[in-house]
């Protein structure tokens, strides 16, 4: 089975949370939204890969109080090989809404903390959301 180490990082600015919707065609857990984050490159430390992700997805840079959340996994098939994800998850702050759509990115949406549960997410994200609720 595949493995893949994956870097995200759930940003708060406020009362709202930061998602994106995937412009990748055959991306993982489509119709859902995101977590900013992607996979760790080689040699690559989990932080540096969050504030590379971040910066490609979103265009934030300069993020506050970036911290080790928890970790997940899931396996699924994708791009027709089981693959196993194993997810490093972090919380950060950001200071403005001033994110906007890169590579992966097709769309940002920032959706009220109240109201996150409301939308579609992706079953390792719902873990991590039910956490931080309770």
């Amino acid at each position: 089975m595949k493995r893949k180490v994956i870097v995200s990082t759930l940003i708060s600015c406020g009362d709202e949370y930061l998602f994106i919707k995937q412009n990748k065609p055959g991306g993982a857990y489509p119709g859902t939204l995101h977590i900013p984050g992607g996979g760790l490159e080689d040699g690559e430390t989990p932080l540096d890969g969050v504030i590379r992700e971040i910066r490609e997805e979103t265009g934030l840079v300069g993020l506050q109080n970036i911290t080790p959340f928890d970790f997940d996994d899931d396996t699924m098939n994708y791009k027709g090989e089981d693959t196993q994800f194993i997810f490093l998850r972090y919380l950060a702050e950001s200071k403005n809404k001033n994110a906007v759509a890169g590579s992966d990115a097709k769309e940002i949406v920032w959706v009220k903390k109240a109201d996150v549960l409301k939308h579609p997410h992706n079953p390792a994200t719902l873990r991590m959301l039910r956490k931080i609720k309770s």
